[in-house]
């Protein structure tokens, strides 16, 4: 009986944190910022895309972003400008996902 209930309640747990995640991403930007190129980035021509996961409040304010993946010299610009975002108000904290592109003129 016991390993029933601890197996019920694992496959729940898992069922639990999948709809967290799949409602993740669901909150629409009302304000977005463009990224500052650093640069040295500039300068050594670098180019590419940051993924960035930002911690949205109740309100709509960016409490925390981290780089996830991206070159080393553009993730800190990134970071920077969506901690500047706003999102729509909503049912609790979530957890949205964002790609910074940095592209330089040709």
């Amino acid at each position: 009986m016991n390993r029933n209930r601890f197996f019920a309640m694992l496959v729940g747990s898992i069922c639990l944190l999948s709809a967290t995640l799949l409602h993740g991403d669901t909150r629409k930007a009302t304000k977005t910022a463009a990224p500052t190129y650093p640069a040295l980035a500039a300068k050594m021509r670098v180019e590419g895309t940051v993924k960035v996961e930002a911690t949205v409040n109740d309100e709509g304010a960016v409490e925390d972003a981290k780089a996830v993946s991206g070159h080393a010299l553009l993730t800190s610009a990134a970071v920077e400008a969506v901690k500047k975002f706003r999102y729509e108000p909503g049912g609790g904290k979530t957890i949205q996902t964002v790609n910074i592109e940095f592209v330089l003129p040709h």
